[in-house]
């Protein structure tokens, strides 16, 4: 078998037994060594990522259990594997549930055995980070061009979630967060539940026109409806959520350390709270800072931790003003106008991300005469 290009650590305080496994996977193993577990997790903050880490359980001032579970926080993908000589049910338990160990070996253990056991190892490391790239590109690019289609059909209803996501993303971001493709799927679909709402109540929203009673009733509907479409699709449960609760009174959150899949599907949905009445006030003409003065106003509706940390995002951004031909736009530029037709049909509405499949409708649209002449976009750039 060919060496495998994967970076495997082992942590052990025995500098005898580490000398011996690493002349023995030499040729076999792309292998790495620390001889404590505070050198471990330096290698693996410095050095990673690694597919593996094998650990000893009894060592001086960190053991085996507290050092893997610092990997899990680290690097939760990594592979984790745990050594002992004095194996119970209760170091076991230990290292399952807090280091979210793979395996769990007795010392001594035969050299095949172990290696055996790494291989595994990096296969399962391998299928992990497969899903990972599918999930983030492959559903992720579905989803955007599900926007792009939706934006396309109703532009007013639906354009408006490019810059929701644009939101997002900024405060996920900041935040660290992990898992960051729950929250940019949620803001691209937060609103496929207006497929149930009224033109005319679209029409209304992003202006200053007061909503009637029964249209505020029917706009609170969307996100319980959205979330129905959604939460049958595999893997989008959490993002069905997060849509769900975009729209509760939360108020301030106090989640701290890893957030299981409740606290992801609140902190999500209080993200998409503040993203869209950011861009609601926004598009009904605040500028920014008047905006997120009026949100940090209003803490019991929006968490003013999530109004800073966009408010800062937001800063460290720069924006620059263009005019092009049509010919001349590229994907990810943001329209700074709406683009209608001679008759005053919408084709797409200002804060679209121009994507690939929106450049290919404008450039049809102008070599039917549709539409013409220069088109004034931004560019975001971070500082």
């Amino acid at each position: 078998m060919d060496k495998p290009p994967e970076k495997v650590l082992m942590v052990d305080d025995d500098r005898n037994l580490l000398d011996s496994f690493r002349r023995q996977f030499r040729k076999r193993l792309n292998l790495e060594t620390a001889t404590s577990g505070a050198d471990g997790v330096q290698a693996v903050r410095d050095g990673g990522p690694f597919a593996v880490v094998i650990s000893d359980m009894q060592m001086p001032n960190m053991n085996g259990v507290e050092f893997l579970t610092k990997v899990n926080t680290i690097s939760p993908n990594t592979i984790r594997i745990m050594l002992t000589g004095n194996a119970n049910l209760d170091v076991a338990i230990d290292a399952v549930n807090d280091g979210n160990i793979f395996r769990f070996l007795n010392k001594p253990v035969e050299t095949e055995q172990l290696y055996q056991v790494i291989i595994d190892s990096i296969q399962q490391y391998r299928l992990i980070n497969t899903e990972k790239i599918l999930l983030n590109k492959t559903l992720k690019g579905a989803v955007d061009l599900l926007a792009d289609i939706l934006s396309m059909v109703n532009p007013a209803a639906f354009s408006q979630s490019t810059r929701i996501k644009r939101h997002v993303h900024t405060m996920v971001k900041s935040l660290s967060l992990e898992d960051g493709w729950h929250y940019d799927l949620a803001a691209m679909l937060c609103h496929i539940g207006f497929i149930s709402l009224p033109q005319e109540l679209i029409s209304k929203l992003g202006t200053e026109d007061e909503l009637s009673s029964s249209e505020k009733q029917l706009f609170k509907s969307h996100p319980a409806i959205g979330a129905r479409l959604l939460k049958h699709i595999p893997r989008l449960e959490i993002v069905s959520a997060m849509v769900e609760k975009q729209q509760e009174s939360i108020g301030r959150i106090d989640f701290q350390g890893r957030l299981d899949n409740t606290q992801k599907a609140i902190l999500g949905g209080q993200i998409l709270k503040v993203a869209n009445a950011y861009d609601q006030l926004i598009t009904q003409g605040m500028d920014e800072s008047a905006a997120i003065e009026q949100l940090k106003e209003n803490p019991e509706h929006y968490d003013p931790v999530l109004v800073e940390t966009l408010a800062i995002g937001s800063k460290n951004q720069k924006l620059e003003v263009l005019n092009l031909a049509i010919s001349e736009l590229e994907p990810g530029l943001i329209l700074d106008q709406p683009v209608s037709t001679e008759s005053g049909l919408l084709l797409i509405a200002k804060g679209q991300v121009l994507s690939q499949a929106v450049l290919l409708r404008l450039l049809a649209a102008e070599e039917s005469g549709i539409v013409g002449g220069q088109i004034r976009v931004f560019r975001i750039t971070q500082l």
